[in-house]
């Protein structure tokens, strides 16, 4: 399954330089629908961004020359364009978040530590590793929020457009990682076995490092104890939508030695926004779009033509 999947998505990845003009406007304390819990959970995954984007960025770049595969090697420079300009954002919407009085610099710090150590003790091949089982979660993660952005109907439209953004270049580059791993540590049972050690390793730094974080926003902000906030969170993530419940049951079939990330083929919906955007140049317009017609779909109706079927099937 692997050997056919490979190849589906490479045509998905376009680097797209927008500058989103974010400010403590657009950007509040609370983003997410004003939930501090929701809010700072996503803060803790999202302060890591900008260093993490760049830890993959340098990973895939040290594996560039033991590529053969032609298409690999472009979907690979391509996803380096890519993540460059996430990093680029996500450093401006952090750098609100401070100025709100959210210490996400400090949270941001301590992955930077991490990450050094581990750029330090490991091989490019691990680390090339690690950088797939992440890229792994946030394709889930922004697979769940794309069949969901009614979670954002109360964040402001400049933010959920980069934060939808994002959700979709995420998508689209989702098997790349994966794929230089795979052909930089040469397949096989030694490369398999760097691969499920990369996830277990991810699994062991990632969750705590996110439940940490994320208790020490809330301690800061003084929100520990606001358990409306708290019960909402856990519905989100465990229940509806689901989040979290969904990227842990993500995580066996990655041991699968014929696991690919394109098993899950969510091109579709990632072509709604993309449909949109090509048309109208309005990164708004095309979360809009993705709203439409998730609503419709939700209803069971066809999605009134608005957005998505107004600009045809293209």
């Amino acid at each position: 399954m692997a050997l056919a999947n490979r190849k589906i998505g490479y045509d998905e990845v376009v680097t797209r330089d927008i500058h989103f003009p974010m400010n403590v406007n657009n950007v509040a304390r609370h983003w997410l629908n004003n939930d501090p819990w929701t809010t700072h959970w996503m803060n803790a995954i999202l302060a890591a961004v900008p260093d993490g984007e760049r830890w993959v960025m340098n990973s895939a770049r040290r594996q560039l020359d033991k590529l053969d595969d032609p298409e690999v090697r472009k979907a690979a420079i391509e996803f380096i364009r890519q993540e460059r300009i996430h990093a680029r954002e996500h450093d401006e919407m952090n750098a609100i978040g401070v100025q709100h009085g959210v210490p996400i610099d400090k949270v941001e710090g301590v992955f930077k530590l991490i990450r050094k150590q581990l750029q330090h003790r490991l091989s490019d091949d691990m680390q090339s590793s690690i950088a797939a089982a992440f890229e792994h979660f946030t394709a889930i993660i922004s697979s769940v929020l794309l069949e969901h952005p009614e979670l954002f109907d109360d964040t402001h439209p400049e933010l959920r457009a980069m934060l939808y953004w994002h959700f979709v270049e995420e998508t689209e580059h989702k098997s790349v990682s994966f794929d230089v791993f795979v052909d930089a540590s040469g397949g096989g049972l030694r490369s398999y076995r760097l691969r499920t050690s990369g996830m277990l390793l991810a699994i062991a730094l990632g969750f705590p490092i996110m439940i940490g974080n994320q208790t020490y926003l809330l301690y800061k902000d003084r929100q520990v104890l606001n358990l409306r906030s708290a019960a909402h969170m856990l519905k989100v993530l465990f229940w509806r939508p689901g989040i979290l419940s969904k990227v842990l049951g993500g995580v066996l079939p990655y041991f699968s030695p014929t696991f690919h990330p394109w098993d899950d083929d969510n091109r579709e919906v990632i072509r709604i926004w993309k449909r949109a955007y090509e048309k109208t140049g309005d990164t708004q317009q095309a979360y809009q779009a993705l709203r439409d017609h998730r609503a419709g779909k939700a209803r069971g109706a066809t999605p009134a033509p608005t957005a998505e079927a107004a600009w045809g099937q293209a």
